[in-house]
């Protein structure tokens, strides 16, 4: 999948990471759309079936954190791919299993490319 073809969901409840990765999505030309939870992410990926990647933090406030959006993604057959970004690493790649791809904060331009890239083509 081409960048200028993807849609990518951010789900980030820190408004300026959230600013600043869909501002390097977009410029590399992703189609961004975002939520702050994941309550409003479960919704938009309802309302939006041309989501090409769920890209979103573990730690998030509500009912659930990123990991278990992830779960409940897979439980209603959503096989969309999925990156996880965390800055505490301890355990995160061992609770995803192989429902998703991981990503360590901090990361730069050129390691989010790349991960999303490398997430869209599994």
């Amino acid at each position: 999948m081409q960048s200028d073809e993807a849609t990518v969901l951010i789900v980030e409840d820190d408004r300026n990471v959230l600013d600043i990765t869909g501002f390097m999505l977009e410029m590399a030309g992703y189609h961004v759309l975002t939520a702050s939870n994941a309550t409003e992410a479960l919704f938009a990926v309802g309302e939006h079936p041309d989501i090409g990647l769920v890209f979103t933090d573990v730690n998030m406030p509500g009912d659930m954190d990123g990991i278990e959006m992830v779960n409940e993604l897979r439980r209603r057959g959503m096989l969309m791919p999925v990156l996880v970004v965390s800055g505490d690493v301890g355990g995160v790649e061992q609770r995803l299993g192989l429902h998703a791809s991981f990503l360590a904060k901090p990361y730069d331009r050129q390691q989010l490319l790349e991960a999303v890239g490398g997430a869209l083509r599994h």
